[in-house]
């Protein structure tokens, strides 16, 4: 248990360090001369990218396996992990090898995902009123708070990307807003999301290394 607390402290502590590191990657690949499929990136979308990837995909894992998280809320988070996984992996093959990905397909998956989460909530709804708030509890009540804001940013995100991207861009398998001046409202929406969600990283940070 000890060894297990100080691992999750660990990646916990450095989660954000992660995140930011990837973020210039991506944003430097886009930018380079060879690029993947997607088009240029800005830096508010880097990190948005960055963080969605890192923090939905795999921070999750530490909740499900910490042997102090509750039971019912390993199945909330086991049950994020397959939605997402089942679509990454899809989303993978349908951007770089068939291209034919369409936002309308991750709105849908992003509003089955926060119905699933409603539902499995609303299921335990006893259980969390008459839960003990430990360390691991609380990080992954507060995670699962984030992740209702989060993925209603990422739908708001899916439409905005359907108004403003060209016949042309669609054309190109362009999956992500560029510094192009039309992308402005979006990329400044992003920034805005984007210091919500890592402030909570950073939050996170800071709880770990004083009560793990």
């Amino acid at each position: 248990m000890e060894q297990f607390n100080f691992i999750s402290k660990v990646i916990l502590v450095l989660w954000p360090l992660v995140v930011v590191s990837l973020a210039i990657f991506y944003r430097k690949k886009q930018s380079s001369n060879n690029p993947w499929t997607g088009g240029p990136i800005s830096w508010p979308k880097a990190f948005w990218l960055s963080y969605t990837i890192q923090t939905w995909f795999f921070l999750p894992f530490v909740f499900l396996f910490h042997p102090a998280t509750p039971t019912f809320l390993k199945v909330i988070v086991a049950f994020h992990l397959i939605s997402w996984w089942v679509r990454g992996l899809l989303e993978m093959v349908m951007i770089y090898k068939w291209l034919n990905w369409s936002p309308r397909y991750g709105i849908s998956h992003d509003l089955f995902h926060l119905i699933g989460c409603s539902a499995l909530l609303f299921n335990f709804r006893h259980e969390l009123t008459t839960l003990s708030m430990g360390a691991e509890a609380f990080l992954v009540a507060i995670y699962l708070f984030i992740l209702f804001i989060s993925t209603t940013a990422e739908i708001s995100f899916a439409f905005l990307f359907l108004r403003l991207r060209s016949i042309q861009e669609k054309n190109e398998n362009v999956y992500f807003a560029s510094d192009d001046p039309k992308w402005l409202f979006v990329n400044r929406y992003t920034l805005f999301v984007d210091i919500i969600v890592f402030s909570h990283l950073l939050f996170q940070s800071y709880y770990a290394l004083k009560y793990f």
